[in-house]
């Protein structure tokens, strides 16, 4: 938990009435090294004190206001997101009078709408409609190597065959990382052999990849008394949210069937999938990606311990006690120390199938400049007119 208090609130305890206004101090029950961080992401969200009081943490959700470079005008829950320009924002004001983010789940829908000139920017174009893109005349790529990372999670939260640690690398041994990156993805991903991607400021290498490895994979389920060709398993995947995200799951389903392993492929409507992850309902394994993720605390501490809400691996008490013990450690190379045992017990654990770091590919109109950014942030303040 974090405290925070205004220097002026303080001042006033103390009688102290004219004190300066615009020092925040934090107080934590332990050491937080890691709290600049949070705070430079998303876990700091501060609201004006006084709209607070007066309307509530409900209105001020559905009407926000900041400081930003555009104002809030519409929000509609699963349609769009309208702003309009602030001209007085302190950086100056934006290029762009006004944006509307639209909420378009599916990637042809997507695509249809970026070459019909109904939108501006695309996320995620599929990796095979790069040229279709580039050659429209209407809009062109531009792509960056993500701080997102894509994983098959072999979930180990409730009884089932994942529990066994023979069976989860049995598992990864089936599945053909390298081929679902050049067949699907048509080379847009940089494979990981952990938790963590190079990107990641904690980064540690923790060996080599796990290898795709039939036989292995039939003599560790041989090992472990399973007949790969009895063991039924449920894959669940969103569709929309990931690059491809759907094809993938098809794909390993697939990959696993050529061992004798039978997969159920449910597809989810992202709202659907997350309320199933949250509430431990999914099958044997679920798809799933986790991003900005920037820094270790960040992703181990909330997906290797078995109560957070993302989790889908738990049970293991000494790693659950390292990563308490890591994200209290001050000292930057201590931490970065404890970050690398931690990374190489998990690699070795193989809670998830460990699959890549995401490429961002964005189609863009002509009309604008604007590139993306690792951290995924769609920062329209960045975007340009282009000069006719």
């Amino acid at each position: 938990m974090i405290r925070y208090v205004t220097q002026a609130a303080g001042a006033r305890r103390l009688g102290l009435e004219h004190a300066h206004t615009l020092t925040v101090r934090f107080i934590t029950e332990k050491p937080c090294p890691g709290l600049i961080d949070r705070m430079a992401a998303t876990d700091f969200l501060p609201m004006p004190p006084k709209m607070l009081k007066e309307q509530g943490v409900q209105a001020l959700i559905a009407r926000p206001t900041g400081t930003g470079p555009f104002k809030f005008v519409q929000w509609v829950r699963d349609e769009r997101l309208v702003l309009e320009r602030n001209p007085d924002y302190w950086q100056g004001a934006p290029d762009l009078n006004r944006v509307t983010f639209r909420f378009i789940p599916e990637f042809s829908a997507r695509l249809a709408a970026l070459l019909a000139g109904e939108i501006d920017i695309m996320k995620d174009v599929p990796p095979h409609a790069v040229d279709l893109v580039d050659r429209s005349g209407k809009a062109r790529v531009r792509a960056t190597v993500s701080s997102r990372i894509n994983y098959l999670a072999l979930v180990n939260l409730k009884p089932g065959p994942m529990q066994d640690l023979r069976v989860r690398r049995a598992i990864h041994h089936a599945v053909n990382v390298d081929e679902l990156i050049q067949q699907v993805l048509k080379g847009r991903a940089t494979r990981m052999c952990g938790s963590l991607s190079p990107l990641n400021v904690d980064y540690s290498p923790t060996g080599e990849c796990l290898k795709h490895d039939p036989a292995r994979a039939q003599g560790l389920l041989k090992e472990a008394g399973i007949d790969p060709t009895k063991l039924q398993l449920t894959l669940d995947t969103p569709s929309g949210r990931y690059p491809l995200d759907k094809d993938i799951s098809l794909a390993i389903a697939s990959q696993l069937g050529r061992i004798g392993i039978k997969v159920n492929v449910v597809v989810n409507e992202w709202g659907t999938h997350l309320d199933k992850i949250k509430n431990r309902t999914t099958g044997d394994m679920f798809f799933l990606g986790w991003g900005p993720a920037l820094d270790a605390q960040g992703t181990i501490e909330q997906l290797f311990q078995g109560t957070p809400t993302y989790s889908s691996y738990g049970g293991n008490k000494a790693l659950e006690a390292k990563i308490t013990q890591a994200v209290t450690v001050v000292d930057p190379k201590k931490r970065l120390e404890a970050w690398a045992e931690i990374q190489q017990m998990v690699h070795d654990e193989v809670p998830w199938v460990f699959l890549w770091q995401q490429h961002d590919i964005y189609g863009v109109a002509g009309w604008i400049e604007w590139s993306p950014r690792a951290d995924e942030k769609v920062w329209m303040f960045e975007a340009k007119v282009v000069p006719r």
